[in-house]
């Protein structure tokens, strides 16, 4: 006689095959879940890899005697967000991106062009970009602009002598405007010739390529023509951007971060910069005369109204930033991105 399964013997066997099921889709579910966690932990770290990587090679060649410009500005409502900016001159090896068209003494971008630039000191300006999108611009720290959406611009303008080149910027300032900044990949300026400028053309200089709406600009609308601005893109997804220097401490002897909300680290907020300087404000080094262009303070200004007493020139810079990956997936976790720190030593 043959023996069948009793219904008993059914059941449980359903009951453990349901079992097997749901634990081997709950593997399978947390193997996706930590093979895609991974691929954007991955992404991150490339894209760390690459900001570090350019902000050593930039800042090893920065030169110490040269215009110095940093912009601070702090979101009132949380000040864990930052959109800081950075603009300083440099020895190295720079190329333009764009082609130039050679024509004598007005030379443009061009995409069929004859020639790149080449040289070896450029004006070098760090910010998170600005955007042109729909017939207006796109600030950073704008409401409708989310945090994982932000992207790190790198702009550079190459100095060189070149009377191919269009004559700009002019020693005066005359012509120096905010849209052939961004098209533009050099200056005909010396950088004995910078150095020279007075503080009431760095006042134009300051309004035209350093305050927040003039911050580089990359165009959603126009990828490709003598305009193309997608040059200038370092890495998107990044959050908050904070730039701090190191000083000396007097009293104490000790290094500090200047501006901090923290400043001695002992977990309070009592003694923060941001108190006695306002949410947003600038600092300049090296430059003659004054800056009266917003909230700008020389290196002794500075001092006053922070109290500190800083050294002429900064020890080193450390940059605070938050990564996003691009599907957003570290996000979903639960953490706001990943934030990182990273420290660069000037002047040897």
């Amino acid at each position: 006689m043959r023996k069948g399964f009793t219904l008993i013997e059914l059941v449980v066997a359903v009951a453990l095959l349901s079992m097997v099921l749901s634990f081997a889709g709950l593997i399978f579910n947390v193997s996706i879940d930590s093979h895609r966690t991974a691929k954007a932990s991955a992404e991150i770290m490339r894209n760390l890899r690459a900001i570090t990587d350019q902000l050593n090679t930039d800042f090893a060649g920065i030169q110490t005697d040269a215009p110095l410009l940093i912009s601070f500005k702090q979101d009132p409502a949380d000040p864990n967000q930052r959109y800081d900016q950075i603009m300083f001159f440099a020895n190295g090896d720079f190329q333009s991106i764009q082609t130039y068209l050679g024509s004598s003494g007005n030379a443009v971008p061009h995409p069929d062009g004859e020639w790149v630039l080449k040289g070896n000191a450029a004006r070098i300006h760090y910010a998170q970009a600005q955007f042109y999108e729909d017939g207006r611009y796109i600030e950073p720290y704008d409401d409708d602009m989310d945090e994982q959406d932000r992207m790190l611009a790198r702009r550079q303008h190459i100095l060189s002598a070149s009377d191919r080149l269009k004559a700009w910027p002019n020693v005066n300032m005359s012509n120096f405007n905010f849209r052939d900044n961004e098209e533009l990949e050099y200056d005909r300026l010396s950088l004995v010739e910078w150095n020279t400028v007075d503080g009431g053309e760095y006042d134009t200089i300051v309004r035209e390529c350093f305050e927040p709406d003039a911050r580089p600009l990359i165009d959603m609308e126009s990828p490709e023509g003598p305009e193309e601005t997608f040059h200038k893109l370092m890495c998107e997804g990044v959050g908050s951007f904070a730039i701090q220097w190191a000083y000396w401490g007097q009293d104490d002897k000790r290094f500090y971060w200047f501006p901090s909300d923290d400043p001695d680290g002992d977990g309070s907020d009592r003694d923060s910069h941001f108190d006695s300087m306002p949410d947003e404000f600038g600092v300049y080094f090296n430059i003659p005369g004054s800056i009266n262009e917003r909230e700008w303070y020389s290196i002794e200004d500075a001092e006053d109204k922070a109290g500190e007493d800083f050294s002429a020139f900064p020890r080193a810079l450390k940059f605070t930033f938050r990564l996003y990956d691009s599907k957003g997936i570290i996000e979903r976790e639960g953490e706001k991105g990943r934030e990182f720190t990273h420290i660069v030593y000037l002047g040897g």
